[in-house]
């Protein structure tokens, strides 16, 4: 499998660049010229649609070159890193990157509650049990939506977030909760037809999930991806006046190894606590006179699979992006981590007291399956497309 490493100059955080700078934000980092390009016929609705999981590999093998979208693809993007849910989609909310907003990983360590809780569900990772700080993670990690940025700077334009119930933001933006993706396209649909500008963020969990179980080449998978095309070019041919803006957050690839880290006692004595992060990047936090020793154990045991960062090489490669180290970083990435490289995932399988079902299809590595991702690009009015 190839590697591909993260484009911090070609990704979703520089579509959201583009957009605070057609608003007179100031961006963080570089903007996309082709939405630049599009943006100044002044669209009267801008939507960016995320669909989780739909990488460019699998918009290329499972949809015709005449499907909607694939006609309307404009450019290939690089996944931010690791190619995984929670970083890409805090990344698109905010303009920044990983190492910048700090939501690097699904599973974090929070130093002054000494527990490694889920940032999804507010869960601790271990014992499942709800953690007693509500909503930990978006107090102690917080971050600025960019459609509130717009709002404040533009008094005229409405923003919205049109999601799931469990992507919500947990303060801020003006959020609308859908059932599935004919909510989803309908409250998009509504919002863009009422009078005055706006500016919609739109997030879907499919067909990840789909694909989760499956994999991307089953055919209940394919028949799905099939439907969203579909509704996604009702939506968009029955929008006048709208911008969509069309990503993924990653792609996947398929599992085939799943390596227990509780099977190598010798490589787990060396570990000061249980990982964090995710089975495809995943973070240790190492004894203090036994680093040598662990890179040695990973070496024997796991180099032929993944590959092993230490934390200066992660902030000297830019591997969580580039911009300002977040002043939390340091407390919720451990000494080193460990990033899949191939069809093989790790596993702590004391995690929930039991070994996990591992999915079929599986993101967060470091493979060009997972870190390549579509932009596709449709207006309704003074469009090449």
């Amino acid at each position: 499998m190839r590697i591909e490493y993260p484009d911090y100059d070609n990704c979703c955080v520089n579509i959201i660049c583009s957009i605070q700078k057609f608003f007179g934000i100031t961006p963080q980092h570089t903007t996309l010229p082709i939405v630049d390009a599009e943006l100044s016929k002044d669209y009267k609705n801008i939507v960016v649609l995320l669909l989780d999981g739909l990488g460019q590999k699998i918009l290329q093998d499972t949809l015709p070159p005449t499907a909607f979208l694939r006609k309307n693809f404009v450019q290939e993007l690089s996944a931010v890193y690791p190619s995984s849910t929670v970083p890409a989609t805090v990344s698109i909310k905010t303009g920044l990157t990983p190492a910048e907003h700090a939501w690097w990983g699904h599973f974090l360590y929070f130093k002054n509650l000494g527990q490694t809780i889920n940032v999804y569900t507010n869960n601790d990772a271990f014992s499942r049990k709800q953690v007693t700080k509500p909503d930990a993670a978006h107090y102690d990690i917080p971050y600025l939506n960019f459609l509130d940025q717009i709002a404040e700077k533009n008094p005229e334009v409405h923003a919205y977030t049109v999601c799931p119930a469990k992507a919500r933001d947990n303060f801020g933006v003006s959020q609308v909760i859908c059932n599935d993706y004919s909510e989803i396209c309908e409250y998009v649909h509504s919002l863009c037809e009422l009078d005055g500008k706006r500016v919609i963020y739109a997030y879907y969990d499919q067909p990840d999930i789909e694909m989760h179980h499956y994999g991307y080449n089953h055919a209940q998978a394919n028949k799905l991806i099939n439907d969203l095309n579909y509704q996604t070019e009702y939506l968009c041919q029955n929008t006048p006046d709208t911008l969509f803006l069309i990503t993924a957050d990653h792609g996947q690839t398929l599992l085939k190894e799943v390596r227990d880290i509780t099977l190598y006692p010798d490589f787990c004595d060396t570990l000061y606590m249980m990982p964090t992060g995710c089975s495809r990047a995943m973070s240790f936090v190492v004894k203090s006179d036994r680093h040598k020793e662990f890179e040695k154990l990973f070496k024997k045991y796991f180099s032929d699979k993944f590959i092993l960062f230490s934390k200066n090489d992660i902030k000297k490669n830019n591997l969580l992006g580039t911009g300002k180290w977040h002043t939390e970083l340091d407390n919720l990435l451990g000494d080193y981590l460990i990033c899949a490289t191939s069809d093989c995932s790790l596993q702590y399988s004391t995690i929930y007291g039991s070994p996990a079902k591992e999915p079929i299809g599986i993101h967060g590595g470091l493979t060009s399956e997972e870190m390549r991702v579509p932009l596709i690009m449709f207006g309704g009015k003074n469009s090449s497309r």
